[in-house]
């Protein structure tokens, strides 16, 4: 695993980059979009466990942080969803110089999906997209954010004070929900879907996934081919709920790179 800065130098992008062993036949080469907030702590190590799998599968594989995010530059309040999708496409043409492959495939958990979704839409070199729970109803994410934040500030025994932060910005489990941010999120709804792309697309919902009818409702109408599958009974990608799951985890990691052949 090769850890490493790209990017203009006025906006850095942390990056891991997985080279397949030498040893194994080069299959192709997959772009890792993580998710925010409190969603990307808790997916990070399956995520990073995911990318070695893919590794050794035969995948030339990037990890990045957006801006403002993870271990990338920039303050956590200065992005939001259109910027990452454009640090998204910063991260495709790294992976593409640094494997010297051709083609890609994009694949993000939650907020990360709909990255990995509107690179896939945008750009004829992703040859396949894989959505992992993705949010298909931004108003609904944001909604039950916001809940949760108003449920732990309920139960504080001691207030917690409040700091004082740019007008329109929120603080929502632990991290800054600014308006640019909130809008651009509001904004993703099931016809954001119908967009059309050339790459193969691929589903993996957990089985309380909220917003996967509307999904693929979006999909059929737009003529997409797609390929879903329902992980039963667990969230794999949360570790803080998949404690004692790491069996199941596996499982899903090895479907997910066996779909990607």
């Amino acid at each position: 695993m090769n850890l490493f800065f790209f990017g203009s130098s006025g906006r850095q992008l942390f990056g891991a980059y997985h080279a397949p062993p030498a040893s194994v036949p080069t299959r192709g080469a997959a772009l890792l979009c993580p998710p925010w907030g409190l969603e990307y702590l808790v997916s990070h190590r399956i995520f990073r466990r995911l990318a070695v799998r893919l590794s050794e599968a035969g995948y030339h594989v990037l990890r990045f942080d957006y801006y403002g995010t993870g271990d990338s530059a920039g303050e956590r309040d200065e992005g939001d969803l259109t910027s990452w999708e454009s640090d998204a496409n910063t991260a495709a043409d790294e992976l593409r110089d640094m494997s010297g492959m051709a083609t890609f495939a994009t694949i993000g958990v939650r907020l990360g999906a709909v990255v990995a979704w509107r690179v896939a839409t945008r750009r004829s070199d992703v040859h396949t997209t894989l959505l992992w729970d993705p949010v298909v109803q931004g108003t609904s994410y944001v909604r039950e954010m916001v809940a949760a934040q108003q449920e732990i500030d309920r139960w504080l025994v001691v207030p917690v004070k409040k700091q004082r932060s740019p007008e329109g910005t929120h603080n929502v489990l632990g991290f800054p929900l600014t308006a640019a941010m909130r809008t651009t999120i509001e904004a993703i709804t099931p016809e954001a879907f119908e967009t059309p792309t050339r790459a193969n697309v691929k589903v993996f919902n957990s089985d309380d996934a909220s917003g996967s009818s509307d999904l693929y409702r979006a999909l059929h109408a737009a003529g997409t081919p797609f390929h879903a599958e329902t992980i039963a009974g667990q969230t794999p990608w949360r570790e803080d709920e998949a404690i004692g799951a790491s069996g199941l985890s596996v499982l899903v990691l090895e479907r997910m790179v066996e779909v990607l052949r």
